[in-house]
């Protein structure tokens, strides 16, 4: 069966009878990973390489009773040591030692209320969500890198028996970019909506803006078509993108007309709880022909690898792209097996990037993964794709 909306959230609330006064949940793992990557003529026709490694920890402490009851503490500090000889002309996110923390507080009546570093994410996208400018990518671009929390303040209460509303303020932490003003706070209100009678249905809405970017508003959609079948739809609106500096260089995406972007998608889930997906990406702050040809504005949207998660740019540079994704956590029958590719096509410009990642688990202790993508694109868009092609080893011990 397909998956209903995929969410970016974390632990549920234990609603076991506890007899202790606080219990935790934990998860502590080793990430070896070793990288290497090819940039292309435009760039040096260097090859580069990156080593790390990294040990994670997820703990969550919750409170069963007494007055301290309904409160939550979720830490995952993060140690890494790394070597990297990419070029410091293509910043990359480097892991962040503390990914998120926050204290978070549910009254008796289902009210949320929190506050620290947090991530969060939710809509029906396979790769970017159009509504969720402050976390844009879901981390299926680099699957084997944390996206950390940012700063905020959060409160979410039921609104109806389907209904949930959600509200929070937030620091972007926002890289600088020349020519765009990326201060201030960002502050969102969203709400949601799921009924479950037969097929799963999730109905959303969302406005938000500041901290760089413009006051935007949008929704997403998603719905169960009988056992095997979900479509999805996910839009926002905005005029202009973020906020350009008055006299510096403005990019079209800021010029102040009202753009949009979206995605629709349908998915195939199989009862061995593969997914096969068809996305298709509609992006009306793409970049112009001009900017295109600057190489200081082309490879910015795409930090050199991937959507970027900390600047005031949209993560698309053309207007029109197809994904076709697929993910077989049971390949070959064996659970033990998982392999996810997927293909990204532009169609205003010829582009093309492809990735796939197999892993193996020889016990329940350790995972393998072997990952590789390679991409192309035309004479218009050759300086917005630094890397022709990339892999990576890695291995995760879990304790």
């Amino acid at each position: 069966m397909a998956l209903p909306v995929a969410s970016q959230t974390q632990w549920a609330f234990d609603t076991s009878a506890n007899t202790e006064t606080w219990s935790s949940d934990y998860e502590l793992r080793l990430q070896l990973i070793r990288e290497q990557e090819q940039l292309s003529d435009l760039y040096g026709d260097e090859d580069t390489r990156r080593s790390a490694v990294e040990m994670r920890l997820d703990l969550q402490l919750r409170c069963n009773k007494g007055l301290c009851k309904g409160t939550r503490l979720v830490l995952k500090p993060r140690l890494a040591l790394h070597e990297d000889d990419r070029p410091a002309s293509m910043p990359d996110p480097y892991p962040d030692w503390f990914a998120e923390g926050y204290l978070l507080y549910e009254t008796g009546t289902g009210t949320r209320i929190g506050a620290g570093k947090r991530l969060q994410g939710w809509g029906p996208s396979l790769l970017y969500s159009p509504t969720n400018r402050l976390f844009p990518d879901n981390g299926a671009v680099t699957p084997r890198r944390d996206i950390p929390g940012k700063p905020m303040a959060f409160i979410s209460t039921d609104i109806s028996a389907h209904g949930r509303a959600s509200f929070l303020v937030a620091d972007p932490r926002l890289d600088d970019v020349s020519g765009i003003d990326s201060g201030g706070s960002f502050q969102m209100a969203r709400t949601e909506w799921n009924w479950v009678q037969g097929q799963v249905t999730t109905l959303g809405a969302v406005a938000a803006g500041g901290g760089g970017f413009q006051p935007y508003a949008g929704g997403y959609f998603q719905h169960t078509l009988g056992d095997a079948w979900t479509v999805g739809a996910e839009i926002a609106t905005s005029r202009g993108y973020a906020e350009s500096l008055g006299g510096a260089l403005e990019l079209q995406q800021n010029s102040g007309h009202w753009h949009w972007d979206g995605i629709f998608n349908l998915r195939y889930g199989a009862s061995s709880g593969a997914e096969t997906g068809l996305e298709l990406i509609y992006n009306g702050y793409a970049l112009s022909d001009e900017e295109l040809l600057n190489p200081q504005l082309a490879a910015l949207p795409s930090a050199g690898r991937g959507p970027s998660r900390n600047r005031p740019l949209h993560p698309y540079v053309q207007r029109r792209y197809a994904l076709l994704q697929t993910t077989w956590p049971k390949l070959f029958g064996n659970r033990r097996w998982n392999l996810t590719a997927r293909l990204l096509q532009g169609l205003d410009h010829s582009s093309t990037s492809a990735f796939s990642e197999v892993s193996y688990s020889p016990s329940d202790g350790a995972t393998f993964y072997l990952g590789l993508s390679r991409s192309r694109a035309g004479k218009a868009l050759a300086l917005s794709q630094p890397i022709t092609h990339s892999g990576y080893l890695a291995v995760d011990v879990f304790f």
